[in-house]
């Protein structure tokens, strides 16, 4: 979907904000009292069917596109599909922020999120910013369709919406969208309605924006099938088996020649019938149009249409299933009123499962009302999350963190150093309050803003340089504050080298070596979605220390500066591989490939065997942590075991059953009490040749110890993680010796 502060996208479709459309519940009316489609004790099928029956012609013309015609023929009132919830309530044509909800609760963007590698607190953002959506819907300010999360693979450096996924591992973003959604949509207060609808996005093999004459909108992305089965397919399997989501979005790409939202194969086939999905599918906004003039897959609007719905879309995000288009194209005899009432009955049965037409008194969920909104837990839950996804990627000579001292003096350097909105990344809200890095680090002392750069993160215009130079010769602390915005990369815009901005790496060196003559302490700072090559101060004895933040939320300038002093240890690890500049001048950001080939380095931990300048799941922390198995994983498997678990998972990685567990008993050995992340990767017999993974996430945890505490945690290893795809899609048990790791440990054990 589009960013909604940018209309170049869309030109073609009119976005409007603050106008969100108020429910009236046709059940509360007389004339519908005795209705089948008002009686909660019936099934939601019969419910769903007889209101559709209901429905005339006419009116039904009217309720294919996000922005639905209200119906007269059954009173229903007009309603908007399109409400955001990346990390937060967000800006978008079904959300209002104004009169008695000015605001909501922002988030870390999801990329930083990610870097927790928490599952509890992927699951309690769900619930908080599902809490928030539904009280400001309920006080008339949102729908209750969410178009959240974005679960793609983070498969390019370059590409501009990275920002927004939970980063390039399909199991990492499998994992937090079955957290997310699961949370997001359920509560206990009410199991038999949602609190809200999540929308997995964008289904399928989405993710780049802009190069070399190709866009989005036409793309079209040749896949292999071992790709597909193990990294741009997984996510979206645990979102809806495991999350069970109730909305998905097919998105804007052909795959293999076939649009997304035109491919019966995704749609009706893979989602509605070998996953079960229990929902409806909206277009990305724009794509049905798309197949037509982009793709040119039809010849006419009424085939256009005839192809999206019938492959399983139910609505079209934008206008071009206008009333007028779908009654030509019903009267051409090309578009069937059968499949139009199809989708119509999986809309309205998502609906009925938010409580639309039930009676109010018994929904626990619309008692939510202001009091739910930018709640003091809410604003403790977005810094901690911030907290968490900070990445200590260089600490030299325990540089960090710096000691807390009265009449400290501090150089704030950088173009983000006072950054408000850019700490919110993209699908941005209203937020109650930013703290900028500035205002978190004037806490601590008294500072000196400088930003060096006059253009922004560009830094294009060097012309401030002196004056930050003296500031940082002056100062006893020097905090670069560094990085990207949403001008370099985000919706629309991919970027087209992952080198750090040059004016930005001349004032980081310039900085480094004024602070290594007069003596300052000196700490870089990344505010950023998408990879950038640190190679030169990671290299750079004079930058003593780096911090990765991402797009951190409202309250990213006070976790910064609590990292920065010591308040509490860094403990989160990358979800994103960082690579040397030269990386994409070796492939092309069209390439969906993810295996190396003899013209292909490969992407990713999984696949990439160069350097890179930090891997993926890095993170260094202030203390020290000591591993220890307190139970083995077993020496010998057997590939019987293992195929019998394939099936009995019904070829789905989601449902895969567990082979065994193994615990580690983790002690913190430093100073200093912090979270330490444990990562189980998984080697097969062949790593790294003919087509197999070098290694594989297959679990993690979280563990808080007190200096000098221990802990255990239990990991899980499933039967897929045993096995290997084939080129008919198919998992197989690979033979040989497997390699568990996990932090310094190793065990193998072998399949016979």
């Amino acid at each position: 979907m589009p960013r909604l502060a940018l209309f170049a996208s869309l030109s073609l479709i009119p976005i409007v904000f603050g106008d969100s459309d108020v429910w009236s519940n046709p059940c509360d009316l007389a004339r519908w009292k005795g209705a089948k489609f008002c009686d909660v004790k019936l099934d939601l099928d019969t419910r769903s069917a007889d209101l559709v029956a209901k429905i005339s012609d006419d009116d039904k013309a009217g309720l294919l596109t996000n922005s639905a015609f209200a119906a007269p023929s059954v009173n229903l009132s007009s309603y908007q599909w399109w409400s955001e919830a990346l990390h937060g309530v967000g800006q978008s044509p079904g959300v209002s922020f104004k009169d008695q909800c000015p605001f909501a609760t922002i988030y870390p963007q999801v990329q930083t999120t990610s870097q927790s590698w928490n599952k509890t607190l992927f699951a309690a953002l769900g619930t908080a910013i599902a809490t928030e959506g539904r009280a400001m819907a309920n006080l008339g300010h949102a729908g209750l369709t969410f178009w959240a999360p974005n679960i793609n693979v983070y498969r390019d450096p370059r590409w501009g919406r990275g920002q927004e996924t939970p980063g390039e591992d399909p199991h990492m973003n499998g994992v937090y969208a079955e957290e997310f959604v699961k949370h997001f949509q359920f509560g206990p207060e009410d199991p038999t309605r949602l609190r809200a609808s999540s929308c997995c996005k964008h289904f399928e093999a989405y993710s780049f924006e802009n190069a070399h004459g190709i866009t989005r909108h036409n793309q079209n992305a040749i896949l292999d099938v071992k790709d597909t089965m193990d990294t741009y397919r997984p996510a979206f399997e645990q979102c809806v088996v495991k999350g069970q989501a109730s909305g998905i979005m097919c998105s804007y790409n052909s795959v293999n020649g076939v649009p997304s939202c035109a491919s019966e194969d995704l749609l009706n086939g893979l989602l509605r019938t070998d996953w079960k999905f229990d929902g409806y599918i909206t277009s990305d906004c724009g794509a049905v149009e798309d197949v037509y003039d982009q793709h040119n897959y039809t010849h006419t609007i009424a085939e256009t249409f005839n192809a999206t719905f019938s492959a399983g879309m139910d609505s079209d995000c934008g206008d071009f299933a206008s009333p007028d288009a779908v009654k030509k194209a019903v009267a051409k005899g090309v578009f069937k009123m059968e499949t139009i009432d199809k989708a119509l009955r999986n809309l309205v049965r998502v609906q009925m499962r938010l409580g639309m037409f039930d009676p109010e008194d018994e929904q626990p969920f619309k008692k939510l009302g202001l009091e739910s909104i930018n709640t003091k837990e809410h604003q403790e839950l977005s810094i901690d999350a911030a907290r968490q996804g900070v990445v200590l990627l260089k600490n030299d000579n325990s540089s960090l963190p710096f000691a807390k001292k009265q009449g400290l003096k501090i150089a704030v350097i950088g173009p983000n150093a006072n950054a408000t909105e850019v700490l919110q990344g993209n699908y941005i809200g209203v937020p109650p309050f930013i703290v900028s890095p500035l205002m978190g680090l004037s806490k601590y002392g008294t500072v000196t803003y400088k930003p060096g750069c006059k253009d922004g993160p560009r830094c294009e215009n060097r012309i401030g340089f002196l004056n930050a130079l003296v500031a940082v010769e002056n100062a006893d602390i020097a905090v670069l504050v560094m990085g990207l915005n949403q001008s370099i990369e985000t919706e629309a815009n991919d970027r087209t080298s992952i080198a750090l901005p040059e004016g930005q790496v001349d004032l980081i060196l310039k900085a480094g070596d004024v602070a290594a003559q007069s003596g300052t302490k000196l700490v870089l700072v990344l505010v950023a979605g998408g990879s950038c090559d640190l190679s030169f101060a990671k290299e750079n004895p004079n930058i003593k220390s780096i911090l990765w933040v991402g797009y951190n939320g409202q309250s990213g300038g006070d976790a910064l500066a609590q990292a920065i002093f010591g308040e509490f240890s860094p403990s989160g690890k990358l979800t994103q591989t960082i690579y040397f500049a030269n990386y994409t001048k070796q492939v092309s950001i069209l390439d969906m490939r993810m295996r190396p080939d003899k013209d292909f380095p490969g992407r990713g931990y999984r696949y990439f065997k160069g350097p890179v300048v930090y891997p993926f799941a890095y993170g260094l922390s202030y203390t020290s942590f000591a591993y220890k198995f307190t139970t083995h994983p077993p020496e010998l498997l057997s590939r019987a075991d293992i195929a019998k678990g394939l099936k009995q998972g019904h070829g789905l990685r989601s449902t895969s059953p567990t082979i065994f567990t193994f615990k580690v008993k983790i002690t913190n050995t430093g100073g200093r009490d912090g979270s330490e992340v444990i990562v189980g990767m998984l080697s097969p017999p062949n790593a790294g040749h003919s087509g197999a993974p070098i290694k594989t996430l297959v679990d993690f945890d979280k563990i808080f110890l007190r200096a000098g505490e221990s802990g255990e945690v239990e990991l899980r290893v499933t039967a897929h993680q045993f096995a290997l795809s084939n080129q008919d899609g198919e998992y197989m048990p690979e033979l040989g010796g497997w390699t568990l790791q996990v932090g310094d440990l190793k065990a193998i054990s072998w399949v016979l």
